[in-house]
């Protein structure tokens, strides 16, 4: 503060006159006036008496540092047509009222450049078949006149790639497609692609689009709806469909949540006093994410009711009702269950009883388990009295609320834990008197710091030296409850000097009541409805998740990231799966560009199916067409050429009555095309109508004049070019994703459809004479070339899954893969690396043979892919730098982390404790150092000791 002044230190102390000004000593008062003047804030000065001369010790809190100014908003530019008027005014005052300086103009003519110019533009074209052609070619010079000036470039379109069961618009898909290739050609554009559902007012357009725009991290293709964000994911497989059937669930390997599955289980008839149930919905608990993740052995579950199986509690519809059983069918009921998490179950009749009259299943499925524990744990053994003190363990959930009921109806003084502040206020909003952090070490402390005596009763959840903490507590005459399952499992030894002054200890596991004890179980269940039924107990607060997020429903109990019960609803039954398809007897299948290339290997690959008469619509006849007719017909097929421009929708109006007069037609199949390839900047209208008309008018003209012929086969042929957005094809790209979502549509109708986007095909077709271009493929997308036989014998696999456009392609290895630019988003995250890590003994024998870095970075990689899928994050979005921890995962998790690299690795894992200041890519290096030891059994054990024990070396390192 002042020793940058020569002269100060000429004083010899303190002035007696001016008290402390100028000496080499100043005293406290001058110390606290200057640190106040240089800004310093929270000042102190404190004597020293210790010091052998007069010193004080000085503290004092920095200054922060200015504010800066919030960053001026980017001017935006809406472009809209007359039909997308409505929407562009509503976003253009939602943006406004956010400060944004707006404005909105036609899409065409083009705008000048001084308005294009830093702005971020927002277009907002009209998708009309009319007038499709003239769009895109606008939207194409548009983009072009943006690329380098402009601070943002999205489209917006509506239906293009909605969900399976929303709208969809083949023209909103086509233009959808042409930003995937403007995207590639034009890179410094970047533009972003969003979908909105049809049918939202301008107004709630807005409100979701405006939320889109703010995001903090932008999407680059984006699916809003009303309510809903989703963003599209490459994945490898097909994605079969739901077995017919009731369903119940599983899992297809024990510790890795993504394998759960709803499998085909026929539930038995129902035994003497058994029924069988509809479940309209089921708890999930603990005990079943512990079962699903292998934690719990057999034996721990054996002597429940419910078993070892998942589900225990559910609410449903009596169904059946075997000898002796009360319950009459149709009567809703609510109860336990073994492995309730199914569409129909069979129980004990002891084990369900009447659903109260006005609670609807959903919230009767958050009470047997909690409630009946809760009243159990309380009740029947703790005999809690009034005014004496409970602490609750894990309060925020479903037994800790349910305990709260019970405990306030008791007129007990209460206390709780939580693991988060939005937890612990929510139960001090709840009523209870002392609100704890479980987390922290102290709670235990903090709680006799209030009641210095302990508490009468404690409800147990917690495991290990917490629980010893808690056992610590019990007053004299006292009595712990033990509701967990960890301590028993692991067979953990405890003091029991707590326990000395008449102390009571109980272990409680409801499951085991309705098998053990069926009567008292019952009593307990009616107790609880009666309750229910006076209003003295409440339904729990909850989350419900359908059948397809059952996923996120355990994921979501591993993180402990709600408040309540977490319940799912089963799949409904669907009907026994369909046979394979095969070729409709006596019945006609119409192939429109069947008479060459892939058209025709497709006709030849019917026939070996078993098709007989095949209708072949072409433009023009000839030698070729003749050719094709004469080596069907070889075949043993009928073949028949009717010429005929199938983009003219009374011509082929006319040819396909003439093909039924004969016999009905069964089947459609297009596999016509026109190319004209070029960059985007050269296509004008007339180029994009060139390729659209072959591809999605023909494909609109067989739609709607097949609807009334029952079709059991509508085959459209697509590219995966689509999906990449192929540089060079704007128009093909376009013309093809309008049929895949054509396809959806016809699938959302109930109809049958299904649009290939096939990988280059070497031997027949485009590429079959254009090596070149087959080569330019293989660089740009990392795919090779397969022949017609190959490509066409999955049909039967894709015919039979539920995926509307599915991509057919052969990936290569990725060497010397052009790296476009839409390969680096997240929808193409699964193609990203090029080849995939080898799993199990093949990487185990890679890793070794790789320099250090290498390996070490595909560890990384490895750590931070099965991190982003326990956590449902893209793998790019788990920073190295990031702790462990603070990204939301448990120890729970930490274990399925485990399991998950011990199967990618082919070797044991030996996780350390998840610590704070673990990140992700201190634990790849932990993993990576016993993944890598050398040789010799005393540097291998070095290892392994390390990476359960990270040394302050590597600690330091991770910082």
């Amino acid at each position: 503060v002042c020793g940058q002044d020569p002269s100060w230190w000429t004083g010899l102390g303190p002035d007696a006159v001016g008290g402390s000004a100028g000496g080499a000593l100043p005293d406290q008062a001058l110390w606290l006036s200057r640190l106040e003047e240089a800004g310093f804030r929270a000042t102190l000065a404190a004597p020293l008496g210790c010091a052998p001369w007069p010193a004080l010790l000085l503290a004092a809190e920095q200054p922060p540092p200015p504010a800066a100014a919030p960053p001026a908003p980017v001017r935006s530019l809406i472009l809209a047509e007359p039909a997308t008027a409505a929407l562009a005014e509503a976003l253009a005052d939602r943006l406004r009222r956010r400060g944004t300086p707006v404005e909105v103009v036609g899409l065409a003519p083009l705008p000048e450049a001084r308005l294009l110019r830093g702005a971020r533009i927002l277009a907002l074209p009209a998708a009309e078949a009319a007038t499709l052609p003239e769009t895109m070619a606008a939207l194409t010079r548009l983009a072009e006149a943006a690329a380098g000036i402009a601070a943002g470039f999205v489209l917006v379109t509506q239906g293009g790639l909605q969900p399976a069961e929303g709208e969809h618009r083949p023209e909103a898909a086509a233009l959808l497609g042409l930003a995937r290739v403007l995207a590639n050609e034009m890179p410094a554009l970047r533009p972003r692609r969003i979908d909105l559902a049809p049918g939202m007012t301008p107004e709630a357009a807005a409100r979701r689009l405006r939320a889109e725009l703010e995001q903090p991290v932008a999407e680059p293709e984006v699916v809003l709806g009303p309510d809903t964000r989703q963003v599209p994911r490459l994945q490898r497989g097909l994605t079969t469909p739901a077995p017919g059937g009731p369903l119940a669930l599983g899992i297809g390997q024990p510790g890795r949540l993504g394998t759960l599955r709803w499998e085909p289980a026929a539930p038995r008839a129902p035994g003497p006093g058994e029924v069988v149930l509809r479940v309209e919905a089921a708890g999930l608990n603990f005990r079943d994410l512990m079962w699903a993740q292998g934690l719990l052995p057999e034996e721990v579950l054996e002597a429940g009711f419910a078993g070892p199986t998942l589900g225990m509690e559910c609410a449903g519809i009596v169904e059946q009702a075997g000898p002796g059983a009360a319950l009459r069918p149709g009567t809703r009921v609510f109860g336990f269950a073994p492995g309730a998490l199914a569409a129909r179950v069979v129980t004990r009749v002891e084990a369900v009883t009447p659903l109260p009259e006005g609670l609807d299943p959903v919230q009767a499925a958050t009470i047997p388990v909690a409630f009946m524990t809760a009243l159990h744990a309380l009740e029947s053994c703790a005999d809690l009295q009034p005014d004496e003190t409970v602490l609750i363990h894990g309060g925020a959930g479903a037994v800790g609320l349910a305990a709260l009921q019970v405990a306030q109806a008791i007129g007990a003084r209460i206390a709780m834990t939580a693991g988060s502040p939005a937890k612990r206020a929510f139960l001090r909003a709840a009523g209870a008197e002392l609100v704890l952090d479980s987390r922290d070490p102290g709670f235990a402390d903090a709680l006799r710091a209030v009641w210095p005596e302990g508490v009468d009763v404690v409800l147990n959840s917690l495991a290990g030296e917490a629980m010893e903490r808690s056992l610590g507590l019990v007053k004299p005459f006292g009595r712990f409850v033990e509701l967990g399952k960890r301590d028993y499992v692991e067979n953990r030894r405890a003091p029991i000097r707590p326990l000395r002054r008449n102390a009571s200890y109980f272990a409680v596991d409801v499951d085991e009541l309705p098998r053990a004890r069926p009567g008292q179980a019952a009593r307990l269940l009616g107790q609880v409805r009666d309750r229910l039924q006076d209003g003295t107990l409440r339904p729990l607060p909850h989350a419900l998740f359908g059948p397809e997020e059952v996923e996120a429903a355990f994921r979501t109990l591993q993180a402990s990231a709600h408040i309540g019960k977490l319940v799912i609803r089963p799949p409904a039954e669907r009907p026994a799966a369909a046979a394979a398809w095969a070729p409709p007897a006596g019945q006609t299948i119409v192939v429109v560009g069947g008479t060459r290339g892939f058209g025709l290997a497709t006709a030849r690959w019917l026939v070996a199916q078993g098709a007989t008469h095949l209708a072949l619509i072409g433009r023009r006849g000839g030698e070729e067409a003749a050719a094709a007719l004469r080596e069907l017909s070889a075949l043993g097929a009928r073949p028949a050429l009717h010429l005929c421009d199938a983009t003219d929708a009374a011509a082929l109006d006319a040819t396909l009555k003439k093909i039924r007069a004969a016999r009905p037609i069964g089947g459609v199949v297009h596999a016509a095309a026109v190319l004209d390839d070029g960059a985007a900047t050269a296509m004008d209208a007339a180029r994009f109508r060139t390729v659209l008309a072959p591809k999605l008018q023909v494909a609109e003209n067989l739609d709607r004049l097949t609807a009334d012929d029952r079709l059991s086969l509508f085959l459209l042929f697509s590219s995966a070019t689509t999906a990449f957005g192929n540089p060079g094809q704007a128009n093909y790209v376009a013309a093809n994703a309008a049929l895949e979502a054509l396809a959806r549509r016809r699938r959302a109708a109930g109809r049958p459809a299904l649009a290939v986007a096939w990988g280059p095909i070497a031997d027949v077709g485009m590429l079959a004479d254009d090596r070149e271009k087959a080569e330019k493929l293989n660089r740009r997308l990392g795919v090779t070339a397969m022949n017609a036989t190959e490509a066409l014998a999955a049909l039967p696999a894709l015919l039979a899954a539920s995926d509307a456009a599915p991509l057919l392609v052969r990936l290569s290895n990725g060497e010397g893969r052009i790296a476009l630019p839409i390969l680096a988003e997240p929808m193409m995250a699964a193609l990203a690396g090029g080849e995939s890590p080898a799993a199990g003994e093949d990487l185990r024998a890679r890793l070794p043979t790789l320099p250090r870095p290498e390996a070490e970075a595909l560890i990384l990689r490895l750590v931070t892919e099965e991190i982003g899928r326990i956590l449902r994050l893209p793998a790019e979005a788990v920073s190295p730098e990031a702790a462990v921890t603070g990204l939301g995962l448990d120890s729970l998790g930490a274990l399925e982390l485990r399991g998950g690299l011990e199967q990618r690795l082919g070797l044991q894992v030996a996780l350390a404790a998840l610590t704070e200041e673990l990140t992700v890519g201190a634990l790849a290096r932990q993993i990576a150092g016993a993944a890598l030891a050398p040789a010799g059994d005393e540097a291998t054990i070095s290892t392994l000791m390390e990476s359960f024990e990270p040394s302050i070396d590597t600690v330091r390192a991770a910082e």
